[in-house]
């Protein structure tokens, strides 16, 4: 049964994977479909290295070198890879890869003419292409993945300044490619950079804090250990159980609680119904967690292992430190009876 378990959330734990990359790639197209369509055509340089690739290509433009935006970015992305591959795991870098590449291929190949020849309001491109951008890079950071650029290039600054965090790294980063566009473009193009810049900010908080909020739901049910078992071996959530009892009808009825994040809410319903039809539920936002609370059972399982493992070791060295000390004072009496 265990081993059919093993295989189970292996195979599950594949299909997530799989299912990581598929929404990455949409991400990166998502992104490279509002540079190409929306911010080349109205000639709004963005902020991050995309913004410093396209910068590059102007100064190669001004000097009659062709030479595409997309495999400027790519080449930028692909150094910084080569110079901090072990800072990452395989999974990120797989991932970011994945990102990378459909968003530098959707700045080559998806500007849609129909968008691209009414590129005459700029304030309007830059508020509609700083939302699809923002919301492309928050849903590849939902993903365990990225498109490359300004987070790259902070994980390596954070780790030679581990004093400066990376929120502040990509400041800099901005504030840095802000000033170039200045000197290259004018203040007008550097401050509808700004103005990108800000909405793509909204736009990927927004979808990371939707998609982080949680909710803690209280169940109020008869059927408690079905339901539990169904959360802890489903979906992998802790589970608290409360003993309760009706006023009214005096009877102990249990209540569960449990942390689930706001987009599998829809599963928790689906869960209950089924087990329980007629069981109470209601929730409310969890506004902030802390402490020792075990979240998710998979989490959990691995986290009891290590502090089983850390407090077996501690009482062996301890009880190894008391063998040596009760030897020690054997011998030193035993010697002294003998010097007697």
């Amino acid at each position: 049964m265990r081993t059919l378990d093993t295989k189970k959330l292996k195979k599950d734990k594949n299909l997530r994977f799989v299912w990581q990359i598929i929404m990455v790639a949409i991400a990166g197209i998502i992104g490279g479909f509002a540079f190409c369509s929306f911010f080349q055509p109205a000639g709004i340089i963005p902020t991050g290295l995309s913004g410093l690739a396209q910068i590059i290509h102007n100064l190669l433009e001004s000097g009659g070198i062709i030479f595409a935006t997309s495999l400027i970015y790519l080449i930028i992305n692909v150094a910084l890879f080569i110079f901090a591959i072990k800072m990452f795991g395989y999974k990120f870098i797989l991932l970011t890869l994945v990102g990378l590449g459909a968003y530098t291929l959707s700045m080559e190949f998806l500007a849609i003419p129909a968008i691209t020849s009414q590129a005459h309001d700029i304030l309007l491109y830059s508020i509609v292409g700083g939302a699809l951008y923002g919301f492309g890079v928050g849903l590849a950071y939902r993903y365990g993945g990225s498109t490359g650029g300004s987070d790259v290039l902070a994980v390596i600054l954070n780790k030679f300044f581990p004093k400066v965090k990376r929120g502040i790294c990509i400041l800099f980063i901005n504030i840095f490619v802000i000033l170039l566009t200045v000197i290259t473009s004018g203040l007008s193009t550097a401050l509808y950079a700004i103005i990108v810049s800000v909405i793509s900010s909204i736009g990927t908080d927004f979808i990371l804090d939707k998609i982080k909020r949680v909710r803690a739901y209280y169940i109020i049910c008869e059927k408690d250990e079905e339901i539990a078992n169904a959360l802890l071996n489903e979906y992998h959530r802790g589970v608290t159980r409360i003993d309760g009892e009706g006023m009214f009808s005096k009877k102990g009825k249990s209540i569960l609680l449990t942390l689930i994040p706001d987009v599998q809410n829809e599963d928790l319903r689906a869960i209950v119904q089924k087990i329980e039809p007629n069981a109470f539920v209601f929730s409310n936002i969890v506004s902030e967690t802390y402490g020792d609370g075990n979240f998710l059972k998979e989490q959990s399982i691995f986290k009891n292992k290590i502090l089983k493992a850390q407090s077996f070791i501690k009482t062996k060295n301890k009880l190894s430190l008391n063998t040596f000390k009760r030897n020690r004072k054997n011998i030193k009496f035993r010697i002294s009876n003998k010097k007697t």
